[in-house]
Parts: C-alpha cells; sequence; structure tokens
C-alpha cells in the first residue's frame, strides 16, 4: 500500500517528502519502489543521499568567502548539478536523510515551485531535468 502511494505521488510531483520515525521503513518502501522501477520500465533508478543536519546550511547550498569574494559550491549544489543531466541513462533520486528543518527546507522552495529551479546565493540557477526527483 505505501509503496504504491509512493509510486503515485511520483506521477504528480517533483519533490517529496517522507516523513516517518526511525525504523519506520521509509527506506524500505523506497527501495522497494526503486527495485519495481528498474524492472518495469526499463531504466535504472538510484539514489543518492545527505544528512541535512550534518552540515552548516551554506555547505549545504554554497557561500560567498567574505574577504576573498570567492563562491564555494554547497554538498546538495553539487549533487544537483551532476544528476540534473539530461544525458544520464538514469533516474536519481536525491534524498535528504536526516531530520526536517526550517532552515534547510526553505531554500528548497524554488526547486519545489512549479518552476523547478534550484537558485543558489550566488545567481546561480540550475534548472531540474525529468530523469531526477
Amino acid at each position: 500500500g505505501k509503496v504504491l502511494q509512493l509510486y503515485d505521488t511520483t506521477l504528480v510531483r517533483h519533490g517529496i517528502m517522507l516523513v516517518g520515525p526511525s525504523g519506520g521503513g521509509k527506506t524500505q518502501i523506497f527501495k522497494c519502489l526503486r527495485a519495481s522501477l528498474d524492472a518495469t520500465t526499463g531504466t535504472q533508478h538510484r539514489d543518492v543521499r545527505l544528512n541535512p543536519k550534518a552540515i552548516r546550511a551554506q555547505e549545504m547550498y554554497g557561500e560567498m568567502d567574505p574577504l576573498s569574494g570567492e563562491w564555494t559550491t554547497g554538498v546538495f549544489a553539487a549533487m544537483w548539478a551532476k544528476y540534473n543531466n539530461r544525458a544520464n541513462a538514469y533516474n536519481t533520486w536525491i534524498i535528504a536523510d536526516g531530520p526536517v528543518d526550517a532552515i534547510w527546507i526553505e531554500d528548497l522552495n524554488t526547486v519545489l515551485d512549479d518552476n523547478k529551479i534550484l537558485t543558489l546565493a550566488n545567481g546561480d540557477r540550475i534548472p531540474m531535468t525529468a530523469n531526477v526527483k
């Protein structure tokens, strides 16, 4: 039932939150759906994970050095740029695996809205492609 609900949600949404307690089965739901999609679509589905609470918000998206003015790309931004590539022969789910926090989730608003573009503090705008969730 839960796997089918997640599948139905992936058909109509590009950003999905699967929340619940540790040990509640979230990872197994993803794994089951991924295996089912691999078998039925003939396209490989991969997931990449990060724990947003393990890094500062600036390290997640990127930050400008106040002294040098140099931009350092964040972990999520680098993953976003790597996997949002139409040339990839596989689909990728980028999974923020950790507690939901108002700070990092707020910064994802540009991606989760209908524009599907990650906008960074340096002005870079990285569009979401159809092979990423």
